[in-house]
């Protein structure tokens, strides 16, 4: 079989086929065209339309190439592509946007697990019936493999180590084709990356992946890069207040009785499901699709606070149900509605969405033939490590009406 060409604005033509093309044509990862990659990013940079299902299969290609460079065998090299093309199944409709709310409302559920139990055939993320539908566990075991293997490498619990690290480690697919893909969409040059180059100095080195001293720079230029976009695209503080209102009409959708099954759901359905409620979620939506954002009040860095007010706030953003506390307060002390008020995080939050940007433990290969952690090895590496991202700990944002009052009153309200 000679399988299909994918013509792809970040790489080129792509050629699927076998199991990596049946795995393609299934419900649940057709479903990926209707999540965007980058949630509600759009509002600020308009080109940001890009989707989760253009991301996995670019995830796909650099683990083809990552692969054939280091040599792995027919098998492994099959299992990677399999990880890398399916490492998004579990997305949630925009992307991480409610990520901090799953755990309350779905309980066990992250999307990192709901990929999971999509992949061992536990869940099914699809409604009604579909003809001839072939499921993801039964085509992974039609070609040899085990879906069992194929969730352990997404999760990063496989037992050949350098494999995890190739889709979840300091320097990975994923995080390569984000970054190239993120910049082109959103024609931000800070996510440019060497990939050519990247993936040249990788190496397999007493079982891990490791970096040749030779291609430290690329490594440090990816470093940047991921740092300059989680500041600048990821966590652009409207961004971040517009993410933050549609989590709260989800939130008061929930607690109504509705949505429960959103995590099933693609973007336009959320939209579509929440507008047509009364109240608040409809509200919110209407003022997300023309654009009536509410206004960031407080952008507090973390040197702005004590010790004691950053634990404070953490147990808030561990608790939905304090925060949501928090917010009633700062409301009822403006004079504001319920939900007009919205506080977001941003360390702890980066540390759930992406925990691998204070990572940089790659280990360096010398020409000793001795291996050395990247931080001992460069000083940006580990400037990188301590630098504060994004620039704001805490973003408080409410209708421009009421963000005077609130500059006034937060400390107060939150800490006394």
């Amino acid at each position: 079989m000679d399988g299909k060409i994918i013509h792809d604005p970040i790489h080129g033509s792509m050629k699927i086929k076998g199991v990596i093309l049946d795995l393609v044509k299934t419900p649940e990862f057709q479903r990926l065209r209707s999540i965007r990659q980058l949630g509600l990013a759009y509002l600020v940079y308009p080109g940001a339309n890009h989707s989760r299902f253009e991301h996995s299969l670019g995830a796909y290609n650099i683990a083809s190439r990552l692969a054939q460079e280091v040599e792995l065998s027919e098998d492994e090299k099959t299992l990677l592509e399999m990880g890398a093309l399916l490492h998004d199944i579990g997305h949630g409709p925009f992307s991480h946007t409610f990520e901090q709310i799953y755990k309350h409302y779905v309980k066990e559920y992250d999307h990192m697990r709901l990929g999971q139990n999509i992949i061992l055939g536990k869940i099914d993320i699809i409604d009604g019936d579909i003809d001839n539908r072939k499921f993801i566990p039964e085509i992974i075991e039609s070609y040899g493999y085990s879906p069992k293997e194929v969730a352990d490498l997404i999760l990063g619990k496989y037992e050949k180590r350098y494999l995890g690290q190739m889709l979840h480690g300091d320097v990975d697919v994923d995080q390569i084709d984000y970054l190239m893909r993120d910049a082109h969409y959103t024609g931000v040059a800070h996510g440019i990356i060497d990939i050519e180059r990247l993936l040249k100095v990788l190496k397999i080195h007493d079982g891990q992946l490791v970096v040749d001293e030779k291609g430290i720079e690329a490594v440090e230029g990816m470093m940047v890069a991921r740092a300059l976009m989680y500041s600048r695209v990821y966590f652009h503080h409207t961004v971040k207040i517009a993410e933050g209102m549609l989590t709260r009409a989800l939130e008061f959708a929930l607690e109504e009785g509705h949505l429960w099954d959103f995590w099933k759901m693609t973007d336009c359905r959320v939209f579509v499901e929440l507008e047509d409620l009364e109240g608040y979620p409809g509200e919110i939506v209407r003022r997300i699709k023309y654009r009536d954002i509410y206004k960031a009040a407080v952008l507090a860095s973390a040197d702005e606070l004590s010790a004691e007010e950053k634990k404070e706030l953490l147990s808030a953003y561990r608790n939905v149900k304090r925060r949501q506390e928090i917010e009633r307060n700062l409301a009822d002390a403006v004079g504001a509605k319920e939900g007009e008020v919205i506080l977001e995080f941003s360390i702890a939050d980066l540390m759930l969405s992406e925990p691998r940007l204070k990572a940089t433990e790659i280990n360096v290969l010398l020409h000793t033939g001795e291996l050395q952690p990247l931080t001992k090895v460069t000083p940006l590496a580990n400037a990188l490590k301590r630098r504060q991202t994004p620039r704001w700990a805490v973003l408080i944002a409410s209708p421009a009406k009421y963000v005077d009052k609130v500059r006034e009153v937060w400390k107060k309200v939150i800490f006394s």
